[in-house]
């Protein structure tokens, strides 16, 4: 009896060491550092508005609109520190895709989409 008491309560002891272990580390890996990120608003729509998230320090985005490899806008916005900047921009008429590029310090990230 003594025995099964011991396995049960080492094994129970076990589970719960684990659990949280497991715990910590996948909370370390959802803590979003130094990052930011770009995107369509409405990816099933034909609009062009899009989203810069900011998880990085205060910053100056610069965003650029590129229709047929010609840029056609650009323009900057402010995005404080765990915030976000929705951008609107008007559809271009006749318009098949768009490219936007948006940079931030030395790092740069472009997106696309199909407007039909």
């Amino acid at each position: 009896m003594f025995d099964q008491k011991s396995i049960l309560i080492s094994l129970t002891i076990f589970i719960i060491i684990s659990f949280s272990f497991l715990a910590i580390l996948e909370k370390k890996q959802h803590q979003i550092k130094d990052n930011w990120f770009l995107y369509f608003e409405n990816i099933e729509d034909a609009s062009p508005n899009f989203t810069i998230e900011n998880y990085s320090k205060t910053g100056n985005f610069t965003w650029e609109i590129f229709i047929n490899d010609s840029k056609v806008k650009e323009d900057s916005a402010q995005v404080l520190n765990n915030n976000k900047k929705n951008v609107s921009i008007d559809k271009p008429l006749g318009v098949k895709s768009i490219k936007i590029v948006v940079s931030y310090s030395k790092d740069k990230k472009e997106i696309y989409k199909n407007l039909e």
